[in-house]
């Protein structure tokens, strides 16, 4: 499906004008209908297993689980309390933006579910660029919004087509207050020359990782720790931003670092492949991964497996990998050498799972850097934010919501 310019502003009209009688109802109606939606499309989404299997590239469990986990933070009582937390620091006479577009990317599929129910909560209509890989998903989500009510169904809509072409963008985005950007640094910077003044809430190249203190790998806690991880780096066959690509272990030896690894191969990766398995390794990312367990086995220590690779090496000798699990396990004698270690990382830094006890003080060190980007989760949730997860260091209503000042009859917006 490939729409042009004429049918993308026909539709960019259409969701701007049902914005006014979404408003017209309260949160918490729109916090119902939301609910009733999501719950809509996991009913129907075990049908559309195998289409969003093949456009994904991700295992029919795989698809299963992502669409069940994502859609189970979609609550009336998440969304509420959501509400309620915008409207705590929101300036008194706060009002929605006019409209937002969202261009999706093509890496997780189940990214659609935060970015097009948020602001339909806070009362923005939104009109959504589909990811030319994958067209099922938002589809789907639109059309349970369009059976959950008729005011909310028509503030959403999803368009289609070849990324860079300038007057099909334009279209897009030229009734909207402002552009919601997933993909590349490159693809945002792109997007940003291209729309001009309006603002652009990107949401750019990041990368994630774990951190396991002691406590966390000994006994009774080791099996937990085992399970959570191996489910964090599973997730979406390791493709997102949220998926670790470092194991910082609080390990006195590169021996006990290695002892861990194994258990993670043998009690958490291998069944994890049996019940979410992996999904094909494309022609490209295979060569990828071959280069990058070869210099693992030169430079450290490799395990391989079936559907994984666990390098363990020093913090001094990072390699990013190309996901599709193949992870990095890094030994640390403390926290503070693993934050050392993170430091490079800068802004691109999304999000570091911890284990519960470490979990504290891991966002403490989060909360000391400047620009504070990056959140804490505990294992096992990486790859399932909650609906007010922050993203990219700005509250998830970052951008949606404007103070309702006039001067002069001019109404001006908060950046």
């Amino acid at each position: 499906m490939t729409d042009d310019a004429l049918t993308i502003r026909g539709r960019a009209t259409a969701v701007l004008n049902a914005g006014r009688a979404l408003r017209t109802a309260s949160t918490a109606e729109r916090a119902q209908w939301l609910a009733e939606a999501a719950e809509a499309v996991k009913r129907h989404a075990g049908q559309a297993g195998p289409k969003l299997s093949k456009a994904t590239g991700l295992s029919v469990p795989m698809v299963d689980w992502a669409g069940r986990t994502t859609l189970d933070t979609i609550r009336e009582d998440t969304l509420l309390a959501l509400a309620r937390a915008a409207d705590a620091v929101s300036e008194p006479l706060s009002a929605p933006i006019a409209m937002l577009a969202v261009v999706l990317a093509g890496n997780v599929f189940t990214a659609p579910v935060r970015g097009i129910v948020v602001p339909l909560l806070f009362g923005v209509p939104v009109l959504v660029k589909a990811s030319s890989k994958e067209l099922t998903f938002p589809a789907m989500l639109r059309d349970a919004l369009r059976r959950s009510h008729d005011n909310l169904g028509a503030a959403v809509d999803v368009v289609a087509f070849p990324g860079g072409d300038v007057e099909r963008e334009t279209a897009l985005v030229e009734r909207a207050e402002a552009v919601s950007v997933y993909g590349s640094d490159e693809t945002i910077a792109a997007m940003a020359s291209r729309v001009g003044p309006r603002s652009i809430i990107p949401h750019g190249h990041g990368v994630s990782v774990a951190y396991c203190g002691a406590e966390a790998l000994g006994d009774p806690q080791r099996s937990n720790t085992i399970a959570n991880l191996a489910l964090d780096i599973c997730a979406y066959d390791q493709r997102g931003c949220l998926s670790p690509q470092l194991v910082f272990v609080e390990a006195v030896t590169e021996r006990s670092a290695l002892d861990f690894a194994v258990c993670l191969a043998q009690e958490g990766l291998d069944p994890m492949n049996r019940t979410l398995p992996r999904g094909p390794l494309p022609a490209s990312i295979g060569a990828e991964q071959g280069q990058w367990r070869g210099v693992a086995e030169v430079e450290g220590t490799l395990i391989r497996g079936a559907s994984y690779g666990l390098a363990i090496r020093s913090a001094q000798a990072i390699r990013w990998s190309p996901g599709y699990r193949n992870v990095t396990i890094v030994p640390v004698r403390t926290i503070d050498e693993a934050f050392d270690a993170i430091e490079p990382i800068g802004a691109s830094l999304k999000c570091v799972g911890a284990d519960p006890a470490s979990i504290s003080n891991v966002r403490a060190r989060l909360d000391k850097r400047r620009p504070p980007r990056a959140y804490a989760c505990s294992l096992g949730s990486m790859q399932t934010p909650a609906v007010d997860a922050p993203a990219d260091g700005f509250p998830i209503w970052h951008e949606l919501l404007r103070p309702r000042k006039t001067i002069q009859g001019a109404t001006t917006r908060r950046r």
